[in-house]
């Protein structure tokens, strides 16, 4: 599983990179700096969040919102990329993007919650199912444990399913709301998967 999971993540770094390839070189030929990518991607998430509180009487809203938050996602896999490319990687756009990644979905979830088109629990399950996930492979960087690739719904997962669910808005009224608690038992998976594998690397 393990070996699955870091193929997987691997299949999908080398397919963003060949698609952004050329959109890399021509925003490192402009000099461009990583960390403003990486500031972008969550003003547009905070955008998406905004979308979503105001979706509350309007289906096609809450699909723009989606939309919208998935431009984030791709732009925040930009930052990584150029950082690499034009030799600008440090630790303060690793912690950035960490940590902006996170109070990105945070946001998305609060807007989510705000707009009154899922219940109250759908958000608020799928939000510390995602902390969850986070936390583990934080803590297990901090042991020497590498956990990404672990489990099926990281990041960019949960991404495609909120994109999803909010795009089919318009066809089914809980799409969303069955969407996060799809995306919460995922990611609840995902953070226990986590855990047993740190376990058990940290008992050998």
């Amino acid at each position: 599983m393990r070996r699955s999971g870091k193929m997987r993540r691997e299949l999908e770094s080398r397919i963003l990179s060949i698609a952004t390839r050329h959109l890399i070189v021509k925003l490192a030929q402009s000099g461009i700096a990583p960390n403003s990518l990486t500031y972008a991607a969550f003003l547009v998430a905070a955008a998406a969040s905004i979308l979503y509180a105001l979706s509350r009487y309007s289906a096609t809203l809450a699909a723009l919102a989606g939309a919208v938050y998935l431009l984030s996602a791709l732009l925040d896999g930009l930052d990584g990329q150029l950082a690499r490319l034009s030799g600008k990687v440090t630790k303060l756009g690793g912690f950035l993007d960490s940590v902006l990644d996170k109070a990105a979905e945070i946001l998305v979830c609060v807007g989510i919650a705000l707009s009154g088109l899922t219940d109250h629990l759908s958000p608020l399950l799928f939000c510390a199912s995602s902390l969850y996930v986070s936390y583990t492979r934080a803590r297990g960087e901090g042991v020497g444990v590498d956990l990404s690739g672990i489990g099926p719904a990281e990041r960019g997962e949960r991404v495609l399913i909120i994109t999803a669910a909010s795009l089919l808005m318009p066809l089914h009224q809980d799409a969303l709301a069955i969407g996060l608690y799809v995306g919460a038992v995922l990611s609840a998976a995902t953070g226990i998967r986590r855990t047993i594998y740190a376990a058990r690397t940290l008992s050998r």
